[in-house]
C-alpha cells in the first residue's frame, strides 16, 4: 500500500468520524506548528552566530566598525531586491496573517519559503526587528497548507489561521496561554468557542514539540521582582505613560518616514529599493556601534534587564538606539516583526527608570528589575493593543507573578495613552490602507468574498432564440422574477421577466421568440469581484439581483447572485465563525 492510499483512507475515515479525528488533525497541525518554529529558531541562532554574532565577537577595530555597519547594509540592500521579486509577501508579518483571515491575501508555499530565508538572513545581520510575526506566518501558513495535503474541506483552511498563530506563539515562548488569548485579540478580535478549544490543543502541542526539542527553557528568565511600598505605584504609572507615548508615537513616526524614503524613487526610481534598504541597514550597524545590545533580536540583554543589571545610562543609550533602529528598518522596510521590539523597547525603558528611580532614592528599596518586567509589558501593550496578551506574556514567559498590580496598572495606562496618540496601531494602519477590516470598525467581514464563491449555480436559463411556448414549458412550476437569457455560445444576453411570458400566453404570442422581449442586464457581476465591491454596484444600478459572468470581457454566464445568496453565506459565515475547525465538520 503506497502512501497516497493510505493519506485516502485516512482522510476518509476523518471524514466519517467528524469531530474525534478533526481532533487529532488540530494535534498533529499544532505539533507541526511547533516543529516549523523550532526549525526557524535554530536556523536563526545559525545565522546570528555566522553574520551579526561573529562581527560583535570580533576584537574593537577598524575590522569591526566596517563589518558592523557593512553586513546589515549589504543583507539590507540584497533582500529589498530579492523579496519583492520573487516573494514579496515575506515581510508582511502580523499584517499579512490578519489579510489572510480577511480574505485578501493567500498563506502559500513561496510565502513560506521567502519568510523563512528572508527573515533569517535579515535578523541574523542585526536588522533590529523580531521573529515572532514571520514565526507566525510561517505557522499559519503550515496550519493551512495541512487542510490541502489532508485533502479536507476548503471550508477549514480559513478556522487554520488562529490555529497556527497560537501555535507559533506557544512554541516561541513556551506559553500556550498567551498564545491562544494573543490569536483572540490580534487575529480574530472575538472569543469563539470553537477556535478557542482548536487554538488551544495547537498551542498545546506546539509547546510540548517546544519543549521536547529545546528544553523548554523559559526564553527571558527574570530574577524574583516585587515592590513593597505603596508610593511605589506612581513610579509604575510613570512609567506605563511613558510606555504609552512611545507606543503612540512609532505608528506616526513610521509613516513620515516612509514618506520620506519614497521621495528616493523619483530621482532613483530603479535603484530606490535597494538604496533604502542599504541605508537602512546602514543605519541600523549605527546604532548597534553605539549600543551593541540594539543589534539583533536582543533576549540577552532583555533578560540581563529583568534580572536588574546594566545601569540608567546604558538602559536609556540601549532604548534610544533601538527605536531609532526600530522606526528606520520598519519604514525602508527592512524584513522582520514588530514583537520582540516593543519587549525590549519596554524592558530598556523601564530599566532606565527602575535605575533612576534608585539613583534619586537611594534608600528606596526599589528593583530596577521589576521596572524592566513592568516596561516590558506596557509598551507591548501599547503598541500592538493587546491588553491581556501582554499580561499573560509576562507571567508566562517570565515566571514571575509578583507584580500583578503594577503590571496591570502600567498596562492600562499605556493602553489608553497610545490609543489617544494614534488610534489605530501601525499593523492596523497598514491594513485599512489594504482594505482589510479593523476590529471595531464597520466593515462586513463578508465583503472580502468572491461573488464566485457566494452566487447560486445551475440557475435556470433561456435561450434567445427559443419561443415563450418552450419558454412556458420550461419555467412551469417555479416562481422568480427574471431568468437569464443566454446566446448559442452561453453569453449572457440580458433577462427576461416572469411578467413577459405571462403576458405572451394572455396574448396569445407563445411562438414569437424569447429574444424578441429580453431587456439588457443593467449590470453584470464579475465572479472574481469581491462581494463587498459588488453589493455596492448592485446598490448605484438600483438593482438587488443580477448574473454573474466569468469576467468583465468574458460574459459566460456561470451563476446568479440574489439577496438570498447573500443571506445563505452571511449565516454559513457567522456560524463557521463561531465554530472554529472543530465545527465545521460536525
Amino acid at each position: 500500500m503506497n502512501a497516497s492510499s493510505l493519506l485516502s483512507d485516512f482522510r476518509d475515515l476523518l471524514l466519517r468520524r467528524h469531530r474525534q479525528l478533526l481532533l487529532v488533525v488540530i494535534v498533529l497541525v499544532g505539533a507541526g506548528c511547533g516543529l516549523v518554529a523550532v526549525l526557524f529558531h535554530l536556523a536563526l541562532a545559525l545565522s546570528d552566530r555566522l553574520l551579526a554574532g561573529a562581527v560583535t565577537r570580533l576584537p574593537m577595530g577598524p575590522l569591526k566598525v566596517v563589518l558592523i555597519l557593512a553586513v546589515p547594509a549589504t543583507i539590507g540592500a540584497l533582500l529589498s531586491v530579492l523579496v519583492p521579486r520573487f516573494a514579496p509577501q515575506s515581510g508582511g508579518g502580523l499584517g499579512l496573517v490578519r489579510r489572510a483571515y480577511a480574505g485578501r491575501a493567500a498563506l502559500d508555499l513561496p510565502t513560506f519559503a521567502g519568510t523563512f530565508a528572508a527573515n533569517t538572513l535579515s535578523l541574523g545581520a542585526g536588522t533590529p526587528l523580531g521573529p515572532e510575526g514571520p514565526t507566525v506566518v510561517l505557522t499559519s501558513t503550515f496550519a493551512t497548507r495541512a487542510v490541502g495535503w489532508l485533502g479536507l474541506p476548503r471550508r477549514l483552511a480559513r478556522g487554520m489561521i488562529p490555529v497556527g498563530t497560537a501555535a507559533g506563539i506557544a512554541a516561541i515562548f513556551a506559553a500556550p496561554i498567551t498564545g491562544v488569548v494573543f490569536a483572540l485579540e490580534e487575529i480574530i478580535g472575538t472569543a469563539s468557542r470553537g477556535v478557542l478549544g482548536s487554538a488551544l490543543i495547537a498551542a498545546v502541542a506546539a509547546a510540548v514539540v517546544e519543549r521536547g526539542v529545546l528544553g523548554g527553557d523559559r526564553l527571558l528568565p527574570a530574577a524574583p521582582a516585587g515592590w513593597s511600598d505603596p508610593r511605589e505605584l506612581f513610579g509604575f504609572a510613570l512609567l506605563g505613560i511613558i510606555a504609552g507615548l512611545v507606543a503612540g508615537a512609532i505608528p506616526r513616526a513610521v509613516p513620515f518616514l516612509e514618506r520620506q524614503f519614497a521621495r528616493l524613487e523619483h530621482p532613483f526610481p530603479r535603484s530606490s529599493r535597494p538604496a533604502r534598504g542599504l541605508l537602512a541597514g546602514l543605519c541600523a550597524g549605527l546604532c548597534g556601534l553605539v549600543s551593541p545590545s540594539s543589534l539583533g533580536v536582543g533576549y540577552a540583554s532583555i533578560s540581563g534587564w529583568l534580572h536588574g543589571d546594566g545601569s540608567a545610562e546604558q538602559a536609556a543609550l540601549a532604548f534610544v538606539t533601538k527605536l531609532i533602529g526600530v522606526v528606520i528598518a520598519l519604514s525602508a522596510p527592512l524584513v522582520g516583526g514588530v514583537f520582540a521590539p516593543s519587549l525590549f523597547l519596554g524592558a530598556s525603558l523601564g530599566a532606565a527608570v527602575g535605575h533612576a528611580g534608585l539613583f534619586l532614592f537611594p534608600r528606596s528599596n526599589i528593583d530596577p528589575g521589576a521596572y524592566a518586567l513592568v516596561g516590558m509589558g506596557a509598551l507591548f501593550a501599547g503598541f500592538l493593543r493587546t491588553p491581556i496578551s501582554s499580561v499573560l506574556i509576562v507571567f508566562e514567559v517570565t515566571g514571575d507573578y509578583g507584580l500583578v498590580l503594577p503590571l496591570m496598572l502600567a498596562v492600562a495606562l499605556s493602553s489608553v495613552v497610545a490609543r489617544r496618540l494614534s488610534p489605530e496601531t501601525l499593523v492596523e494602519s497598514h491594513l485599512r490602507a489594504s482594505g482589510v477590516k479593523i476590529r471595531g470598525s464597520s466593515q462586513d467581514a463578508l465583503a472580502a468574498v468572491r461573488v464566485g464563491d457566494v452566487m447560486s449555480t445551475g440557475v435556470l436559463t433561456l435561450e434567445s432564440s427559443m419561443s415563450f411556448r418552450e419558454a412556458e414549458s420550461r419555467t412551469e412550476g417555479v416562481h422568480f422574477k427574471s431568468y437569464p437569457v443566454v446566446d448559442e455560445a452561453g453569453r449572457c444576453v440580458g433577462l427576461l421577466q416572469a411578467e413577459a411570458i405571462q403576458l405572451a400566453v394572455h396574448e396569445g404570442a407563445l411562438d414569437e421568440s424569447v429574444g424578441s422581449k429580453v431587456q439588457p442586464a443593467r449590470i453584470l457581476l464579475p465572479q472574481e469581484m469581491r462581494l463587498g465591491d459588488a453589493l455596492s454596484e448592485l446598490a448605484r444600478a438600483g438593482e438587488t439581483r443580477a448574473p454573474v459572468v466569468v469576467s468583465e470581457t468574458d460574459a459566460t454566464l456561470t451563476g446568479f447572485l440574489s439577496p438570498t445568496d447573500v443571506l445563505k453565506a452571511r449565516l454559513e459565515r457567522e456560524n463557521e465563525d463561531d465554530a472554529g475547525p472543530l465545527g465545521t465538520l460536525v
